[in-house]
């Protein structure tokens, strides 16, 4: 591993320094060690549940058979969930073994009951579904999942071969941002053709209550709601294969007045994510979101906002939490990352009571305007994940354009162990014109790098990346180690504490253009 970065090597990293993603080849599914987290809390998470006897309609009435991965279970959990949604709602129970799925359809009053020991798994085909997900529900209200049993979405089976062949668990001897993105996504499962979609997506839904379930091995975002409101996310464990690319844990998409609470994630994306864009099918503000007493373990970022951000994402509290990778390096891209990326006005942004462990940037706030709906619709944005590049927006570029706000953020006590970079706050330059993220404090703030050496990388500028995908490892190996803040306005930090890596080269604070 070098410890400085030559101008040879600089040129190659912007000349060639493009994303790594595999295109070709079959599926891959071997399934690999340390691919699932080996710190795995489940019973403080999840307990026993008696199934219900009451209302209760049980699939194996309506034919469905367990233990048996060449039978589709869907024709009859569905009917079990329509005979009771018929009789005014209850329970749809699913227990005695394994089921074998395509699409379940969830309806008005049902709650579906997985009972422990139990589960719903994705046909291994990845064919014949009849939604995008194994779980499906659109324009419901008053419905919940629960049981405490297990929901498999067989992600692992989906995926192209990664780059390296086998998963990284020890650090690099030497701190290095560029080998640290690309270790990262050598060591992911790209998306492969037979990909069916997402374990669990609700649509349009109203009063929602996901508790005492277990989510497994997601193949896509694994628990999207997109315009739904009230609801309550709670004793729910997700453990997906931690490298299966595009597996963010909870997708909140224009999902208001909603609460997350005790849970316990660990998957390759974004653990909890809160987003609203309109080629996802969002239309308008999204506000008041609380999580807490979560646990996330995230090969990207634990809490994010965006970046598929052109509504309004307001009045969000994140509390009491904590962010770490336990097993595999890289660690966590970030632990808390604010973003807004395509027009969005993000504000009254509230994260307190944070722990983190290896998370590599503890907090980035960034603003730019790629502006993405100008250039993709819901069906090309979804084409990048398998390679193809696809143009297609229908949104004139000017509705969005420069209008994106990042303002009114305030963090406070927060403590992150074996960082590897500053916390980034950043507005940007573009045609001319400024915009600067507003009205940042950082308040009790005691970070500390892991125990390494740096790699000796000073340039003389850092590009302002305006148009690009936003992530902290865009900038790469910058000349701050504990806040590096450009284009930002009353950014302000109290008791803030940075312990440096061991030959660090850098300053400790750096600001170009904060007023």
């Amino acid at each position: 591993m070098k410890a400085k970065r030559t101008h040879l090597d600089k040129l190659n990293t912007l000349l060639f320094g493009k994303d790594l993603r595999i295109t070709e080849g079959e599926q891959y599914t071997e399934e690999r060690e340390f691919d699932y987290t080996s710190y795995y809390p489940v019973d403080e998470y999840i307990s026993a549940q008696d199934i219900p006897s009451e209302n209760a309609f049980f699939a194996t009435d309506f034919g469905a058979v367990p233990d048996d991965k060449s039978f589709d279970n869907a024709k009859a959990i569905n009917a079990c969930i329509n005979a009771c949604a018929e009789n005014g709602g209850g329970f749809a129970v699913v227990s005695g073994g394994a089921f074998t799925s395509r699409t379940i359809e969830l309806k008005s009053g049902v709650t579906l009951f997985v009972a422990k020991g139990s589960s719903i798994i994705a046909h291994e085909s990845g064919q014949g579904f009849e939604k995008p997900a194994l779980i499906y529900a659109k324009d419901c209200e008053n419905i919940c999942i629960t049981g405490g049993g297990t929901i498999n979405g067989n992600g692992h089976l989906f995926g192209r071969k990664p780059l390296l062949n086998k998963n990284i668990t020890e650090p690099d001897e030497v701190i290095d941002v560029i080998k640290m993105r690309r270790d990262n996504r050598a060591q992911l499962r790209f998306a492969h053709p037979s990909k069916y979609g997402r374990l669990a997506e609700l649509v349009g839904c109203k009063n929602i209550h996901i508790n005492n379930i277990i989510f497994k091995d997601s193949a896509h975002w694994t628990c999207r709601l997109t315009r739904c409101d009230n609801a309550l996310i709670e004793n729910f464990v997700i453990n997906n294969n931690r490298h299966v690319a595009n597996t963010d844990g909870i997708d909140l998409m224009q999902t208001g007045n909603s609460e997350i609470r005790h849970c316990f994630l660990s998957c390759a994306d974004d653990g909890i994510v809160i987003k609203n864009a309109i080629w996802e099918g969002c239309d308008g503000a999204m506000e008041n979101i609380r999580i807490s007493d979560c646990e996330v373990i995230s090969c990207t970022n634990a809490f994010k906002i965006g970046t598929e951000t052109t509504f309004p994402i307001r009045n969000v509290l994140v509390e009491n939490c904590r962010f770490m990778m336990t097993d595999l390096y890289p660690g966590s891209v970030s632990g808390i990352s604010i973003e807004s990326a395509d027009g969005a006005e993000v504000c009254n942004i509230t994260a307190r009571n944070i722990e983190m462990e290896r998370c590599a940037c503890p907090i980035f706030i960034r603003l730019n305007n790629r502006n993405r709906a100008a250039e993709v619709d819901n069906f090309t944005a979804s084409a990048i994940e398998f390679g193809v590049k696809a143009k297609g927006g229908g949104i004139a570029k000017e509705t969005f354009d420069m209008k994106g706000e990042v303002r009114d953020i305030l963090l406070e006590n927060i403590t992150a162990k074996n960082i590897e970079i500053p916390v980034i706050i950043a507005g940007f330059k573009q045609r001319g014109k400024i915009k600067r993220v507003k009205n940042i404090t950082l308040k009790n703030i005691d970070l500390e790098y892991r125990k390494a050496k740096e790699v000796y990388d000073k340039r003389l500028f850092i590009p302002e990346y305006p148009k690009v995908y936003p992530e902290c490892w865009r900038f790469r190996n910058l000349p701050a180690y504990a806040i590096w803040a450009r284009h930002a306005e009353n950014f302000k930090y109290e008791n803030f504490k940075c312990t440096p890596a061991l030959n660090t080269w850098r300053e400790k604070f750096i600001f170009e253009d904060v007023i």
